[in-house]
């Protein structure tokens, strides 16, 4: 099965019953309509600001990110820990399966505290970011995880 096909598959199993318009055929044409993960929450880069990462996502109009979703975590070295991230205030939302929640639309950029010992300034960072958001048009995308070595 091409990877398209997969991906429609993959996110029409995740649409909302009721959420997306009319039978099978016109809830798979809207699947076939949507951006990739990728293009419709665009992490850029994240850069190293002295004692804080800094991220941000672009998020394609239409779409959405969950606040509560959002998660940083460090892979290395051992010796540095990171804070908790600081979002934004989002824009509240009820959603079908998670009940009242945040959600975040257009530019987002979150800070995360790091705790380094003088030993792991100098090293060199990985760090795996989660995240997971929606289609206005009904459609959750699976939680979507990089990983991104930053260099001191």
């Amino acid at each position: 099965m091409p990877a398209r096909g997969f991906a429609a598959l993959a996110l029409l199993a995740c649409t909302s019953a009721g959420a997306a318009p009319g039978n099978a055929l016109e809830r798979r044409a809207s699947v076939d309509d949507l951006l990739p993960a990728a293009q419709a929450f665009d992490l850029m880069p994240i850069e190293r600001r002295g004692a804080q990462l800094h991220l941000s996502w672009n998020i394609a109009p239409g779409y959405y990110l969950y606040r509560q979703r959002i998660r940083v975590e460090l892979l290395g070295p051992t010796a540095a820990g990171l804070r908790p991230i600081r979002l934004p205030q989002g824009i509240d939302h009820v959603d079908e399966h998670f009940g009242a929640v945040q959600i975040y639309r257009g530019l987002l950029e979150a800070e995360v505290p790091l705790n380094l010992p003088a030993a792991a300034a100098q090293q060199a960072l990985r760090l795996r970011v989660s995240f997971q958001g929606c289609a206005d048009a009904g459609v959750c995308y699976p939680p979507q995880t990089l990983t991104q070595t930053l260099n001191p």
